[in-house]
């Protein structure tokens, strides 16, 4: 290993900003630990170039997939089936790894990529460059106890966790939500699991007193909404607009709203217009929420993992509004931490503009929690990277058995 190694990471980014924020802040903690190091991002957002990057790193930009409701893909933009586009992804993701010769890959969630489409990347890095190491990052909670399950058997994940991973990194404490309990996953894989505790927030690039006078909040309480890359976060930002503009209790607020920049237009201009109460100033995007929601007496959200991480690690408090559908990740993430008084829960049923102006009152009314969970997760996830890449590589992996998966046919992938 040379003292310049070079780092490939992959998030898939099929749905909303949270693969893409997560990568980015660990090529930070990493670029801050590792600055000799070479950093190469894949990943099929639509704003990645949005984001300011650590030196060392570039960004190659996937065609975009969306994912529906019922949890199928499609191309985003182009007209191309989903085999056409996947066959593209494929192709790119191998080629990189080619001319890259990575000496690590972390992969964010899916350990065998959205579709299968690392599995030929995997097979190239274990045939022809069995040094790599193979680093797979998992958020705190991938869905309910027998979805994940299922999810699994059916796409060989636990032979992937076993036989080709080097190492599983936990962004999140096993205290709150063990997975290797909750999921089964076998004692191979568990030994391979380092628990880096939750990623905690990047550090705000503006004051609080700064953003506080660049939106007029003065003294007055500040509410800050925001729906991640607001695919799905319509009926919240429009239940908040009209709880403002109708709740007597909410008279006098601040408040920011900032509806995401994969909301429909259509959606979006509904919302600008209904934005008439007096003291709220609406946002599309910001690639600087951090300084937001630092600069908040209340984060109201949905339960996805970065806005919740960076929410409760500057102790601001938090009212969770989570995605129920078609994962129910975001709800059991929003009970375990009301469970330990974390965070308030108000859950998409019972969510009204008069329920959510007294919620958001009574969170107010209320001091800020006393957040007792592990923050280190940044440091920890570089530190163990940093051990893996400066470690002697073992000479072989697993037992060499074969998952019953499906490879790419020859000529899909050109070696």
């Amino acid at each position: 290993m040379t003292k310049s190694p070079r780092i490939l990471l992959y998030s898939h980014d099929t749905y909303g900003l949270g693969h893409l924020r997560r990568t980015l802040n660990i090529a930070g903690q990493l670029a801050r630990d590792l600055p000799h190091a070479s950093q190469l991002v894949l990943t099929g957002s639509m704003v990645a170039g949005a984001f300011s990057l650590p030196p060392h790193l570039d960004l190659i930009k996937l065609p975009a997939l969306s994912k529906r409701s019922n949890g199928s893909y499609k191309a985003r933009a182009l007209p191309l089936s989903l085999d056409e586009i996947m066959a593209w992804r494929e192709q790119m993701i191998l080629q990189a790894v080619i001319a890259f010769e990575p000496d690590l890959v972390l992969v964010d969630k899916t350990p065998a990529g959205v579709q299968g489409e690392l599995l030929p990347t995997l097979h190239y890095l274990r045939t022809w460059r069995p040094e790599t190491r193979l680093v797979l990052g998992m958020r705190d909670i991938e869905d309910a106890p027998e979805a994940t399950r299922r999810e699994w058997a059916a796409n060989a994940v636990r032979w992937l966790h076993e036989e080709v991973y080097d190492c599983i990194l936990l962004y999140g404490q096993r205290e709150v939500f063990d997975p290797v309990r909750e999921y089964a996953m076998s004692p191979r894989a568990a030994a391979k699991l380092v628990e880096c505790g939750y990623l905690d927030r990047v550090t705000p690039s503006r004051s609080r007193q700064v953003v506080r006078r660049e939106l007029g909040a003065g003294d007055r309480p500040l509410v800050v909404v925001t729906v991640g890359g607001g695919g799905d976060g319509f009926d919240l930002i429009r239940t908040a607009l009209d709880a403002l503009a109708s709740a007597p209790a909410l008279a006098g607020l601040q408040c920011l709203v900032v509806t995401g920049p994969l909301m429909a237009r259509d959606r979006r201009d509904l919302l600008r217009a209904a934005a008439q109460a007096e003291g709220l100033t609406l946002l599309e995007f910001t690639p600087d929420l951090v300084s937001y929601i630092a600069a908040a007496d209340l984060v109201v959200s949905m339960a996805g993992y970065n806005t919740v991480c960076e929410t409760l690690s500057l102790g601001v408090r938090a009212l969770l509004v989570p995605r129920v559908r078609p994962r129910a990740e975001q709800r059991i993430r929003a009970e375990r931490l009301a469970q330990r008084g974390c965070a308030r829960v108000l859950l998409p049923e019972d969510l009204s503009p008069q329920r959510l102006a007294d919620e958001i009152a009574a969170a107010l009314a209320a001091p800020p929690p006393e957040v007792r969970l592990n923050f280190d997760g940044l440091a920890r996830a570089s530190q163990a990277i940093a051990e893996l890449l400066y470690s002697q590589p073992a000479t072989a992996r697993g037992n060499g058995q074969q998952p019953a998966m499906e490879i790419p046919p020859p000529g899909r992938i050109t070696l």
